[in-house]
């Protein structure tokens, strides 16, 4: 029992330490590429949706890639939970409501597809307006 938990706890510090280096990378080519190219047109912020495509199509290569292969969990956590996720939430969020429709969960993924904007949106709705309203 002893050996177990030992081997839980390694792993799981060892997840955690890859995590935190690819969150930490991605965070930073997030920052620099906005520093770089801070794009706005027609009051859209360009910038946001260029690292969020290319934010998806990565996670698509990564999936694509790793999808049919025994995955090697500190690439799975180096890539897709820590530069991708820190790099863009949309690439983790296109990656789930992929998975979803690849499984012919359709009316799930929609649920989902609609739910997480409509939840997201209202959260930082919620979020601005208690801010706004506190003397």
């Amino acid at each position: 029992m002893i050996t177990t938990f030992l081997k839980i706890r390694d792993f799981m510090l060892s997840s955690i330490i890859v995590v935190f280096f690819g969150g930490a990378i991605g965070a930073v080519a997030r920052f620099l590429i906005s520093e770089w190219l801070p794009i706005a047109k027609f009051g859209i912020p360009l910038t946001i949706i260029i690292i969020n495509f290319f934010g998806c199509f990565l996670m698509g290569v990564y999936d694509g890639v790793f999808q049919n292969f025994t995955q090697n969990y500190k690439i799975r956590h180096f890539l897709a939970i820590g530069f991708l996720g820190s790099f863009t939430t949309f690439s983790s969020f296109s990656l789930e409501f992929f998975n979803l429709l690849r499984n012919n969960h359709f009316f799930e993924g929609f649920l989902y597809l609609i739910s997480s904007l409509v939840i997201s949106l209202l959260g930082f709705l919620l979020g601005y307006s208690l801010i706004k309203f506190i003397p």
